[in-house]
């Protein structure tokens, strides 16, 4: 049965959305919500979550190289929190490392500084996402 999954990139002036089902495990990104305090981010993404309809939420954890907590996750962590208890859905981190990185290696070249820094957010969700799908439906198969 497929299921809607929504990742999340928390950043501090713009936080990134995508999303996917798990029939076609394919990411696309979905919006980006710019210049939203905290209360005004939940409820903008909890709204998303029950037009999407999504089952499962992953939320990118902005760790150091070295694998330490950065020092965003806290933040990242309490909107989590405040996201849990406003969906009632569990939210799976996952690890974000070179996610934007990624991301901008995806589009160099194809837009506008402004364009890119307004899709950039969406595309590092999408490329957490991706990761996550690949890491529960394997390109070999196993499970």
């Amino acid at each position: 049965m497929s299921q809607r999954v929504m990742a999340i990139d928390f950043g501090d002036k713009r936080t990134g959305l995508a999303v996917a089902d798990t029939d076609t495990r394919l990411a696309s990104p979905f919006a980006v919500l710019e210049n939203l305090n905290e209360a005004q981010l939940v409820a903008a993404i909890v709204r998303i979550i029950k037009e999407e309809r999504v089952d499962i939420l992953i939320c990118g954890l902005p760790l150091n190289m070295d694998g330490t907590p950065g020092p965003r996750v806290e933040r990242t962590r309490k909107i989590m929190a405040l996201l849990e208890a406003a969906t009632g859905k569990k939210i799976i981190p996952m690890d974000e490392r070179l996610s934007t990185f990624a991301a901008e290696s995806r589009i160099a070249g194809q837009y506008t500084r402004r364009q890119k820094r307004r899709r950039l957010d969406a595309i590092a969700a999408a490329q957490i996402l991706q990761d996550y799908l690949a890491g529960i439906f394997p390109a070999d198969g196993n499970q």
